[in-house]
């Protein structure tokens, strides 16, 4: 189970961690058919044919990013210090199950990009977030390209992102974020009851930390 992420492939990829709700889409109602029809002014002339251009058909349209689960905190700006999210009940077997990552964004405070971290029953497990100068793979301490300038990482234990047998319980260790703050979320470790995902940012943004229930939820908002 050693680096289950990295075994993936791309290292974490696509928790639909999965983001947040269902696209919104606009349908756009079809242009009237446009018609020209020209009349022949001379005597003993026949009417001239009616041209008729198709009617033009609208294509729809969807959201880049669905919209995330939860409203935003209106209490503080958020920060760029470390947060720590402590697990609840404090100790507990076996390790909570990472079921689902997800990125979504929210239009409050001037808006927000979030991610999602779903677990499998009532146990919260415990979280450290913090912006560090290098993601890394855990064991063997390779280092993991992430696009932006600035990489928050989020380090969860008493946890897994597989299940007994060793098979991964998220559909991809990579997500891809809406592309304004929160670029790509990428796993970098599953082993020995840690799970790690690196978010890189386009800059060093101020962020919050909530937690959720029903499911059980960690959530990671970020500054647009």
């Amino acid at each position: 189970m050693f680096n289950r992420f990295l075994v993936l492939g791309a290292i974490m990829a696509t928790l639909a961690f999965a983001a947040c709700g269902d696209d919104d889409s606009n349908d756009a109602s079809p242009t009237p058919a446009a018609s020209a029809t020209a009349a022949a002014t001379s005597p003993g002339t026949q009417p001239a044919a009616t041209a008729t251009k198709p009617a033009a058909t609208a294509t729809p349209t969807k959201a880049a990013t669905p919209p995330a689960d939860g409203t935003i905190d209106p209490l503080g700006a958020g920060q760029t210090t470390p947060w720590t999210v402590k697990a609840l009940p404090e100790t507990f077997t076996p390790p909570a199950i990472l079921d689902d990552v997800r990125i979504g964004v929210h239009p409050e405070e001037g808006g927000w990009e979030r991610i999602v971290f779903e677990f499998k029953g009532t146990n919260r497990p415990a979280a450290v977030i913090e912006y560090v100068n290098q993601a890394v793979a855990c064991g063997s301490g390779q280092a993991v390209a992430l696009p932006g300038t600035a990489v928050l990482q989020v380090r969860i234990s008493q946890a897994a992102a597989h299940d007994e047998a060793g098979k991964p319980t998220i559909d991809s260790a990579t997500v891809k974020g809406p592309g304004t703050t929160i670029l790509q979320a990428t796993g970098t470790c599953d082993f020995e009851g840690v799970v790690t995902v690196a978010l890189g940012l386009k800059g060093k943004q101020n962020f919050k930390v909530t937690t959720l229930t029903n499911p059980t939820r960690i959530v990671v908002d970020v500054k647009q």
